[in-house]
């Protein structure tokens, strides 16, 4: 008799609690921060219980960088793939339009590096992680000599209609790469959208405020960047938001480009949403505004994360949670491993990780 969708969410649910007691401790984070070399933090993650199997094909003696942050990546998608078995319909679809973040994140590596070329073609093919169950021909797409060729290797891909526009604008001298990742993006969110809308209302109800956050912040991002950097006016800047939104509506925003300075903007933005005013007031008074923006923001979104992982009893909503937490992990130790490469010490590590390490009890980065 087959399960019912209630049983799949308590099944994956359960499942993901025995994931989350192999995540890194804090103690293990404290000793990644101490590590060396790459080779020293994939000799030590190779012999904690969340990272062994994936690890276990790097060689012991000499570990590149490429290589290991390639393998971390593996990680989350066999943690996503290794749910679908076990549940159909909305939820089945749901994770494997989250599962398509890491598609989208490469096809957009691809386009920056068509436009860079700092890399040789064979360089980029081994910095490309591998992408289980992916329509999308990677390797030919490193193989074209422009733009336009690669759109029609992607003429088979969901991606090909939403970036004949953007690929267009640069073949015709625009330099910059935003209106074409922004494209990707709104295609990948809007389906992500439209599979959390078809949930049952139970676990809709519970990860709709999460799916929700991502959607606000990306789209307060956006904004930042496109009156900060690019000096766009407000419809432009309309133009280039994600089509999709949860409490940040376009009203809003306009409201907030009625301010003439970014710090005028947020005076706004207070008015409107303390919380998310606090994340970007916070980050954009650090020396280093980007990056510490962009930590902040994880950061509540880790909390956030965490706080629905704990809710209730184990469902649907318990793995998705998990699968973003895990995310999050991976994308702390690629920053552990970025760190070592430039010879941050310990403390200035610790204070751009999204997770927070105690240490006594006391958050290190706060």
């Amino acid at each position: 008799m087959p399960i019912t969708a209630h049983g799949q969410a308590i099944a994956v649910g359960v499942k993901s609690h025995v994931l989350y007691s192999r995540l890194l401790t804090a103690a293990d984070y404290w000793n990644l921060l101490n590590l060396k070399t790459t080779t020293e933090i994939s000799n030590f993650l190779r012999d904690t219980e969340g990272y062994k199997d994936a690890l276990s094909g790097l060689s012991t003696d000499h570990v590149h960088r490429v290589d290991l942050q390639n393998a971390l990546k593996t990680t989350v998608r066999r943690v996503g793939t290794a749910f679908l078995p076990y549940i159909s319909g909305p939820m089945f679809k749901l994770f494997t339009s989250c599962l398509a973040w890491y598609e989208a994140e490469e096809l957009k590596n691809i386009f920056r590096w068509i436009r860079s070329r700092r890399l040789t073609p064979d360089e980029m093919k081994q910095k490309l992680s591998y992408m289980e169950c992916s329509k999308i021909p990677f390797y030919e797409l490193i193989d074209s000599t422009n733009f336009d060729d690669a759109l029609e290797k992607l003429k088979d891909t969901k991606y090909f209609k939403v970036l004949k526009e953007p690929v267009k604008k640069l073949m015709g001298g625009e330099k910059s790469l935003f209106s074409l990742e922004l494209a990707i993006d709104n295609l990948v969110e809007t389906e992500i959208c439209k599979n959390l809308n078809e949930l049952p209302f139970a676990e809709r109800s519970l990860l709709e405020p999460l799916f929700g956050l991502r959607l606000d912040l990306l789209n307060l991002y956006h904004f930042h960047r496109c009156s900060i950097y690019y000096h766009m006016t407000i419809e432009e800047i309309l133009s280039q938001m994600l089509s999709v939104s949860y409490k940040v509506k376009f009203h809003h925003l306009r409201e907030m480009s009625e301010g003439k300075t970014w710090q005028e903007h947020l005076e706004i933005l207070e008015q409107l949403f303390p919380v998310y005013a606090n994340i970007f007031s916070e980050a954009l008074n650090h020396p280093d505004k980007e990056l510490a923006l962009e930590t902040s923001i994880e950061r509540y979104k880790y909390k956030m994360t965490l706080s629905v992982f704990q809710k209730g009893a184990p469902g649907f909503h318990t793995a998705m949670a998990y699968f973003l937490i895990k995310t999050q992990e991976v994308d702390d130790i690629i920053r552990i491993i970025e760190n070592v490469r430039y010879g941050y010490s310990r403390d200035e590590s610790a204070a751009y990780l999204i997770r927070p390490i105690t240490d006594g009890g006391v958050p290190i980065w706060q």
